[in-house]
């Protein structure tokens, strides 16, 4: 099976780079690696289908935006606190992949957040 290819934008790379500090910072340097882990787990999963189950379409804050929280690939309700927001960078094609644009915690304005620059 092919798997389909992520790009993460400037925005992710900052997002999970302070999320992944914060972890080790508050739970030590085992939390951060499953965590980092799951991000992997998330990012793979969105890339091979970006319109997998419990993704959802997110287009009230973007066009073409999506997105999955961690606790579906996580496959454990509470698992993680963090959303993944992406678009398919080849809508309507049959190639893969996805540009994550930014993780949010899910308590978070997205609306606000989802206002900056995704590239």
């Amino acid at each position: 099976m092919a798997v389909g290819v992520y790009r993460l934008s400037k925005l992710a790379t900052s997002d999970i780079f302070e999320i992944l500090e914060t972890t080790g910072q508050l739970f030590g340097p085992q939390q951060q690696e499953r965590y980092y882990e799951l991000f992997l787990r998330a990012a793979e999963l969105i890339a091979d289908n970006p319109s997998c189950l419990g993704s959802r379409d997110r287009s009230d804050l973007s066009p073409g935006m999506r997105s999955i929280h961690m606790d579906i690939p996580a496959k454990r309700r509470g698992a993680a606190a963090h959303i993944l927001f992406y678009r398919p960078m080849k809508p309507g094609t049959a190639e893969a992949g996805v540009l994550i644009a930014r993780v949010l915690h899910e308590h978070m304005d997205h609306e606000r957040h989802l206002m900056s620059d995704l590239s």
